[in-house]
């Protein structure tokens, strides 16, 4: 995958998918196709061009300006006949895992938030006497 970003809000945001046809399986190898082809890295300012396609490739173009992700997913998705798979046991557990972990720092952050403010309140009440007594202090003298 390329990210180019850059600044010029006039062109429109794209994806651009390379498939490889269907047709084109491992089997029929050549020196060339067995070769990895060298892919830029991701650019902050476009200057990572994506290589054209080859032969047994086909493009896919999404437009995504104006569009909300699901609806880019849900174009990507019919394009491209991808399937979503679905979650084996061991992820389902991690999930499940992940999840309660994030219940149990839900409790103990507001445990945390009721401790500070009680420390809070305690060292304003304490502040208080000291500069009540304070004032005492100065009337006396």
């Amino acid at each position: 995958m390329i990210v180019n970003r850059h600044d010029q809000n006039q062109l429109p945001p794209t994806m651009t998918i390379y498939l490889r046809k269907a047709e084109a399986a491992p089997a029929a190898s050549s020196s060339s196709s067995s070769e990895p082809i060298a892919q830029p890295s991701s650019s902050r300012t476009n200057l990572s061009k994506a290589q054209p396609p080859t032969a047994d490739e086909r493009v896919v173009h999404i437009d995504m300006a104006n569009k909300h992700s699901s609806h880019i997913l849900e174009f990507f998705m019919a394009e491209t006949r991808a399937v979503p798979l679905q979650p084996t046991n061991e992820e389902i557990a991690e999930m499940q895992a992940l999840e309660t972990l994030r219940k149990n720092a839900e409790v103990d952050r507001e445990r945390v938030r009721l401790l500070r403010l009680e420390k809070k309140k305690e060292e304003d009440m304490l502040k208080r006497a000291r500069a009540a007594g304070g004032m005492a202090e100065q009337e006396e003298a």
